[in-house]
């Protein structure tokens, strides 16, 4: 199984809505950047949004093993991309580096990925392994989807169709 690399966004969205048991319990190994964390623990936590504390709690009991890019020359170049914000860039290179998935919502990320071949996914990815781990019940991963858009995760109504009828069809 390949390790899942993790920007903020997923982290956010998924400890917002009260499912930081999904990040605790799906298998396998679970990594994010310096960047990342400093992202959702400290930033968040001096902004005193509660899933930050959530979240460093889950970085204390070693859920995510926290890993700086290995190829620096890879990260440079993905920095010249325009738009491409730097936490992207170092999950983007970190999932290079290790050959894992990267867990990633923004768009521009996305391409990027997409252009270098890097493994990629979404927030929504975690929700359907959590209904085939039986983390969770998909009754729960629909609600999950329309919390995190309530809370400002951004999904189009064809995203979200589509995402149903894989919830339902699992």
């Amino acid at each position: 199984m390949k390790p899942l690399i993790f920007n903020s966004t997923p982290l956010i969205y998924i400890t917002k809505i009260g499912l930081s048991k999904i990040l605790e319990t799906l298998e396998g190994e679970k990594y994010t950047t310096p960047l990342v964390k400093k992202e959702v623990v400290d930033k968040g936590k001096d902004k005193g949004v509660p899933d930050a504390f959530i979240l460093e709690k889950l970085f204390e009991n070693n859920i995510f093993t926290v890993i700086s890019p290995k190829n620096q020359q890879f990260l440079i170049m993905l920095l010249k991309t325009r738009g491409l914000h730097i936490t992207d860039a170092e999950v983007l290179t970190v999932t290079k580096d290790y050959n894992g998935i990267a867990i990633l919502d923004d768009d521009i990320a996305r391409k990027v990925a997409k252009i270098y071949v890097i493994s990629h996914t979404g927030t929504p990815y975690l929700l359907i392994q959590a209904v085939n781990e039986k983390i969770i019940t998909k009754d729960r991963a629909k609600q999950a989807i329309q919390e995190m858009i309530s809370a400002g995760w951004r999904c189009s109504i064809e995203l979200y169709n589509k995402l149903i009828a894989i919830i339902e069809n699992l």
